[in-house]
């Protein structure tokens, strides 16, 4: 061993000899053994807190994932079209229930039918007009659409006047806006495409509406407004649409979300337009809008229908 070595060990052991060193050596092993114990405590209890509070975040947030959503029901049942609190919702159910159940008491008065029957039944938290004159519509919370990254106008029915795509296209210039009818017209520049056709069965010379949107690559998506002005044919296309089911052939349904459409009526077909308003209902369709046609009041109607899930209508069929 080295001789500094020794002397180093040789001046320690004789340091440890003095009485005054032993004390001062051992008061300090003492203080550090109690440092060391203090630190591990320490680190073991804020470990044990940490993970306390770890575990008490994991717990508030399993909390909040299982409690239901203040607007859950009314977005099931509007088909997430509509978000607000479940006691709002029940009284939309309510009050659909009291006047579903009036209009089904229909008045077959030709003079008064459109002042007598199928009123609103459900309403919007807001309406909108779309277009101007005849041509306008009253739309249910466009607001939901400006939401989109895209939606999907048609406009059946058309006559060369174009009010209604360019309010569209103005209120919400993603969407994109087809105008089908039997006559050819210009769309105004960027705002719409027109289609030369006539929506029916399919036969002498008619598409349906799902071939339409085959040919326009719309198989997939929702038609979020459907505008209907087709001077009585309603009658025909709905047939077609709903009663035999065109809407959900190949197991694939057309979703529609809102149907803005003016109903026209004459004396021989009283049932017939009793009909078309039971067969909407059988879709899963309330009526939110109805107005008169200033010119023509016994005439013609518009009227706003919006699609729920049938989960809103539990009871009433």
């Amino acid at each position: 061993m080295p001789t500094t070595a020794m002397q180093l060990i040789n001046v320690n052991m004789s340091l440890l000899k003095n009485s005054r060193f032993r004390f001062l050596f051992v008061i300090s092993i003492t203080f550090l053994i109690l440092i060391f114990y203090f630190n591990r405590d320490h680190n073991h209890n804020h470990n044990h807190n940490h993970n306390h509070d770890h575990d008490h975040d994991v717990e508030i947030i399993k909390s909040s994932k299982s409690k239901p959503s203040t607007c859950r029901q009314s977005m099931i049942e509007s088909d997430r079209f509509i978000c607000e609190s479940d006691e709002k919702w029940q009284s939309r159910r309510d009050f659909y229930s009291k006047q579903h159940e009036r209009n089904t008491l229909s008045m077959n008065e030709y003079e008064r039918y459109f002042y007598l029957n199928w009123l609103p039944e459900f309403q919007c938290h807001n309406e909108t007009r779309i277009g101007y004159g005849d041509g306008g519509k009253w739309a249910c919370d466009i607001e939901y659409l400006k939401l989109k990254p895209s939606c999907l106008v048609y406009s059946l029915g058309s006559a060369g006047e174009f009010a209604f795509e360019r309010s569209v296209h103005e209120r919400l210039p993603r969407c994109s806006i087809h105008t089908i009818d039997e006559r050819r017209f210009e769309c105004p520049k960027d705002v719409c495409t027109m289609h030369q056709l006539t929506i029916g069965d399919g036969k002498n010379k008619t598409k349906t509406l799902r071939d339409l949107m085959a040919d326009l690559n719309h198989t997939n998506l929702e038609i979020d407004i459907l505008k209907v002005d087709i001077e009585s044919s309603e009658y025909a296309l709905f047939h077609t649409l709903f009663s035999n089911n065109e809407m959900n052939r190949n197991g694939t349904q057309i979703y529609i979300r809102q149907i803005l459409i003016e109903v026209h009526l004459d004396r021989q077909r009283i049932y017939e337009t009793n009909a078309l308003f039971y067969l909407f209902n059988s879709q899963n369709y309330v009526i939110y809008h109805r107005e008169l046609n200033a010119g023509f009041p016994y005439y013609a109607c518009e009227y706003g229908f919006l699609k729920l899930n049938r989960k809103f209508f539990r009871g009433h069929f």
